[in-house]
């Protein structure tokens, strides 16, 4: 096993911009028979060392993988693990790159002998662990935070499952009707849209505790977070505007309506990387593409009958949006702007889940109770796998490749596997689970 790293990168603004708006890296496993396994992992260094990015490759015999995260951040470090039969055929490169996509600068990696110095400004060297604070922090540390959360429509409740024993740790009380949930994984900060008090919980996921309720539209029934910048949207469909919240000071930035007449928005999604918003508005049939900075319209792009929700890869400017009467699964061209294909899934398809690690799409179907893979590569369904009563939400967690489906009339979530695509457990929840976000 060999442990690398960029060391601290100092990214602090010129004239008002940081040099370094997102990084590349590129994977290379040159072994012609054997396979590497390399976990990635970016810091955010702000007198403590933040967890950001952490993805776990295996890459083939003469593969090579290539990822993009944002590194919009004062300073920043990446880590990389690698092991396998491959692991010192393995070449790792790390590029900085502007605002507009050119390179700033290549990046040197170097070896474990120079980490300690980088886990924290006390004790002396050694392996490295969660924080570096004290020294002395064990082998290897946590690899994630595995934590699922489900909102409950019914019981007004959000479940916290631990990803390791699928075992419900917490009940955190809410709102009225939770229907959305998302996850900052940067702050460990979970924020609920209560579809039916019009309002936004945020619990610390350290404490599983409600710290803040903010006031939201009228309807907010669905949340995204954008990492990059700690802002927070809802969807609010009966006031059919969008409110957006600060991440730092749980405050209301603004409310903004994306579209005229009565859209019905239902669903939404925010790509990091681009700072575009995506909205899917039910009673339109369109999607809104929304400018992050500006808060201004872009383009309206058709898609199927009463869009519902969506979902983002980042990675290749995909956007995937569940059409809940038309039965089909739009894919959008971030770059473009295009409908690139339509998808047939199951009947009344929900949420959608993107791993963008595996380059697999999950959609539950409400009425036919099953959820559908998407081969992102082919956009064709490569399998359907059985769940629960009503199936609605979907989480999806890249690092250990498990997806999380909530069953509304069971009362459970299905856990799957991602590489049998088989259901490996099921989870007793509150009444109705609904939407589901995780941190990895």
């Amino acid at each position: 096993m060999t442990l690398l790293s960029t060391g601290p990168i100092v990214n602090e603004p010129i004239d008002g911009m940081r040099p370094t708006q997102q990084v590349t890296i590129k994977l290379d496993n040159r072994d012609p028979v054997n396979y590497s396994v390399v976990l990635l992992e970016g810091y955010v260094l702000n007198g403590i060392r933040s967890l950001y990015v952490q993805e776990l490759f295996s890459i083939q015999p003469n593969a090579v993988v290539t990822k993009n995260y944002s590194a919009n951040y004062d300073a920043f470090q990446f880590v990389f693990t690698t092991s396998g039969p491959a692991a010192d055929s393995t070449e790792i490169s790390f590029w900085g790159k502007d605002l507009f996509g050119q390179l700033v600068t290549a990046h040197r990696l170097v070896s474990d002998e120079f980490l300690g110095s980088g886990t924290g400004p006390q004790g002396a060297p050694g392996p490295p662990g969660a924080t570096g604070a004290t020294g002395e922090t064990g082998a290897t540390g946590s690899l994630s935070v595995n934590r699922i959360y489900v909102a409950n429509f019914n019981s007004n409740s959000v479940s916290v499952i631990d990803g390791i024993t699928n075992a419900v740790i917490a009940t955190v009380p809410v709102g009225i009707n939770p229907a959305g949930i998302d996850v900052n994984p940067l702050t460990n900060r979970i924020y609920v849209a209560n579809v039916n008090s019009s309002e936004v919980t945020v619990i610390n996921g350290m404490t599983n505790t409600v710290m803040a309720t903010i006031p939201a539209g009228d309807g907010s029934g669905d949340v995204t977070v954008n990492p990059a910048t700690n802002a927070i949207y809802t969807a609010n469909f009966n006031s059919n505007d969008v409110t957006e919240i600060e991440g730092l000071t749980n405050a209301v930035v603004t409310t903004f309506t994306p579209v005229g007449g009565s859209p019905f928005p239902t669903g939404i999604a925010v790509n990091p990387l681009t700072n575009l918003i995506y909205i899917a508005n039910f009673n339109s049939d369109i999607v809104t593409v929304v400018d992050g900075t500006t808060n201004t319209v872009i383009v309206n792009i058709p898609v199927g009958v009463n869009p519902f929700r969506v979902g983002v890869d980042p990675d290749t400017n995909l956007i995937y949006v569940s059409n809940f009467t038309s039965n089909f699964v739009s894919v959008i061209n971030g770059a473009t702007n295009l409908v690139v294909a339509s998808i047939p899934v199951g009947i009344t398809p929900g949420e959608v889940g993107v791993n963008s690690s595996t380059n697999a799409i999950y959609v539950p179907n409400r009425d036919t109770d099953n959820v559908s893979v998407i081969s992102g590569l082919t956009n064709s369904v490569i399998s359907t796998i059985i769940v629960g009563n009503n199936p609605n939400g979907v989480g999806v967690n890249p690092i250990t490749n498990r997806i999380y489906v909530t069953n509304q009339d069971d009362n459970n979530v299905s856990v799957i596997d991602g590489v049998t695509q088989a259901v490996i457990a099921t989870i007793p929840t509150g009444a109705r689970p609904y939407a589901i976000g995780v941190n990895p």
